[in-house]
């Protein structure tokens, strides 16, 4: 059986608002949640954003960690229960 996340996104067309992916990565593990963010963060441009979907503690840290190492802006960081929502800007 593969497991692969699941993207969205969302056109914000004639907005200044960017362009939003959303990246579903509940149920997964580390180092996988990164892994997935890592790949779909390298896809996007500059200014561009992505809302990774995860409830892997681990990776409630490592992946805000991971974008402000690589220059990457976080625009909003939540918890729900046990899921937590990080929204990243590609710079």
């Amino acid at each position: 059986m593969q497991f692969l996340p699941e993207y969205h996104s969302t056109i914000k067309p004639e907005s200044k608002i960017p362009l939003m992916y959303k990246l579903d990565a509940r149920g997964r593990v580390c180092p996988l949640p990164l892994f997935y963010t890592k790949k779909k963060i390298d896809e996007l441009k500059t200014g561009e954003e992505l809302e990774v979907l995860t409830n892997d503690v681990t990776a409630k840290n490592t992946i805000p960690q991971w974008s402000r190492e690589h220059g990457h802006e976080i625009v909003k960081v939540e918890e729900s229960g046990d899921d937590f929502k990080v929204i990243i800007r590609k710079h």
